[in-house]
């Protein structure tokens, strides 16, 4: 089925998602699905991902500025191991080294009739991560997009999950159909339900450190 607007519908999200979950299954990227299928609007993707934020080095008598450290740099084993003289009680005296979990899922919006990104995020003590905080983070993993248009799509609002009933982050759809229509545009008959979700989820999912594998772009 070829889309000729940027929106598609729930049998066509369907179709998309099937071949995330295929895909994802083949190379462990960690996608499921909760819910069902079968159903109209029925569940949602979900994935999960653990990470280290980057973190900000205190300035030395070489480097006045500071430095950030990439993730490489961090030992990540000593870091949250503790020592002998810890003490198990007292609160962590460096915060930063902590590892954060995202999860993310993709709901199909009715309203706007486009897949839509949900995501949130909390660190190893349960606190969860704040938008501006989120985006700093993003922004020293080089994970922004450089374009106009993606700026404008990065903004994140909190609403209430449609299934969970809790306040999540999301990237507001409102915009996803003009995108979308832009990337179709250069296929002259088109792309279909398939190429669709995976061009969304390759443009929209980096925005907020969600990495989409290339393979996801073998289809058949």
């Amino acid at each position: 089925m070829n889309i000729i607007k940027g929106t598609i519908s729930w049998e066509e999200f369907v179709i998309g998602v099937r071949h995330i979950l295929s895909v994802s299954g083949t190379i462990g990227d960690g996608w499921h699905f909760r819910g069902s299928l079968e159903e109209h609007c029925g569940g949602y993707l979900s994935k999960r991902i653990d990470y280290y934020p980057v973190a900000v080095a205190e300035p030395s008598a070489e480097s006045a500025g500071g430095t950030r450290l990439k993730d490489d740099d961090i030992d990540h084993d000593s870091a949250i191991e503790p020592s002998e003289h810890d003490d198990p009680c007292s609160i962590d005296p460096d915060p930063s080294f902590r590892p954060v979990c995202r999860e993310f899922h993709v709901l199909y919006s009715l309203a706007h009739a486009v897949p839509t990104l949900y995501l949130r995020a909390w660190r190893s003590d349960g606190s969860c991560v704040e938008a501006e905080e989120l985006w700093n983070d993003l922004t020293a993993a080089e994970c922004r997009p450089s374009s106009d248009e993606l700026e404008r799509l990065r903004s994140l609002t909190q609403q209430e999950h449609p299934f969970l009933g809790e306040p999540w982050y999301h990237l507001h759809p409102c915009r996803t159909a003009v995108l979308m229509d832009l990337v179709a545009g250069n296929d002259v008959d088109g792309i279909d339900a398939k190429r669709y979700f995976v061009r969304w989820m390759s443009t929209v999912a980096p925005l907020v450190g969600c990495p989409v594998s290339h393979h996801y772009a073998s289809i058949r």
